[in-house]
């Protein structure tokens, strides 16, 4: 049909940033994944229908098996933000004792993280991997989790995360795996693109530590589990507030909470070199430099919105004032939007470690939009 026939016979728009690659030829992501809904049920999806972009299209095109291009940045290949994405898509079974997703897998990334942050090899004989990461499934596990580390294994090496030294690697799906593991008794680790990236870059590998406990491990003790991986004193994950700070303390059940909200508020800040993402500007002081951690959808009653890697930006006090009451907004498209003027001004600045969820940037959105009201 030719993309602009395409586009109009669906009612789509021609993408403004990501794009899926194959063949070596740029498709309009959104609209081909709209048209391609018609396998699912029988009808395309009309594009008011769901929203684009990082955290939907490109993120399911790239479960998929495709290549997603975005601005100045392929999702598809070897990247930081491909790293995230693959750690954010794991596909866990679900716990029958709790109804949440099974640790096997998350246990398994932990592990190897530690032996990163350690500066261990990156490839491990298959006994020492087999007895530790066992020991964690028992002791961090669900209650009905089987200590059966050949599973998590597998999966994670078919996932694109892990190598094994061994060809003709079965699916994790079937008994004769776990005796296929047992017998060949491969040498294995992180794959090498992965290894690279946690080894050089610990900001990142804070951040899928963080995320791993916050999605996995919600009413484990995190300082224990931490511990036991490796990853506790100089960790990643744990940053101390300055002395005289009485936060930590006031509330002995809330400690790690703190902690745990002030290495990510100042992870975030770091990858974006204390710049603005609104306006760019880097407040530079005698000792060094400023910016906030500002939330999307606020944490707080009645919001209650996570405190995650994707609902938080960092942005100067000023940029932070006017996105909290409701004078600047993103748009799906992450273009920041002036609503006293009522128009854009220009793009939110990105980094690739960063991803920004459009769920909570719709919700910040709307919300600002409902509650505005005139100046005093």
């Amino acid at each position: 049909m030719g993309r602009d026939a395409f586009l109009d016979t669906y009612g789509y728009g021609r993408a403004r940033g990501y794009f899926l690659v194959h063949e070596g030829r740029r498709y309009d992501s959104k609209a081909i994944a709209g048209v391609a809904h018609r396998g699912v049920n029988g009808h395309s999806l009309r594009p008011e229908e769901f929203s684009g972009g990082r955290e939907t299209v490109a993120r399911q095109l790239i479960r998929l098996g495709f290549e997603v291009e975005a601005p100045g940045l392929s999702l598809g290949e070897h990247t930081i933000e491909s790293l995230l994405l693959k750690i954010d898509s794991l596909r866990t079974d679900t716990s029958k004792a709790t109804g949440r997703p099974r640790r096997h897998q998350p246990l398994t990334l932990l592990w190897a993280l530690g032996r990163a942050a350690r500066a261990e090899p990156r490839l491990g004989a298959w006994t020492r991997t087999s007895a530790e990461i066992s020991s964690l499934i028992e002791k961090f596990g669900h209650a009905d989790d089987r200590p059966n580390p050949e599973f998590p294994v597998l999966r994670l090496f078919h996932h694109g995360l892990w190598e094994l030294d061994a060809s003709d690697v079965p699916a994790a799906s079937t008994s004769s795996a776990q005796r296929w593991m047992n017998r060949h008794a491969p040498t294995g680790g992180l794959r090498p693109w992965v290894h690279t990236i946690v080894s050089r870059h610990p900001d990142v590998r804070a951040q899928i530590v963080l995320c791993l406990l916050e999605k996995y491990f919600q009413g484990v003790d995190h300082d224990e589990l931490l511990t036991a991986v490796g990853l506790s004193g100089t960790s990643d994950a744990e940053v101390s507030l300055n002395d005289g700070s009485p936060a930590p303390r006031r509330r002995q059940s809330t400690t790690m909470r703190v902690i745990r909200d002030s290495a990510l508020a100042q992870q975030i800040k770091d990858v974006h070199g204390h710049h603005c993402q609104i306006c760019g500007v880097r407040l530079r002081l005698p000792n060094g430099s400023y910016a906030e951690g500002a939330h999307i959808r606020p944490v707080g009653q009645p919001h209650n919105g996570p405190d995650e890697p994707g609902n938080i930006l960092c942005l100067c006090p000023n940029d932070h004032v006017l996105f909290d009451r409701g004078a600047l907004t993103l748009t799906d498209d992450l273009q920041v939007f002036d609503e006293v003027i009522g128009q854009i001004t220009g793009d939110l600045r990105l980094a690739p470690q960063h991803t920004i969820s459009i769920r909570h940037v719709a919700y910040h959105r709307e919300t600002a939009r409902q509650t505005a009201q005139p100046a005093p």
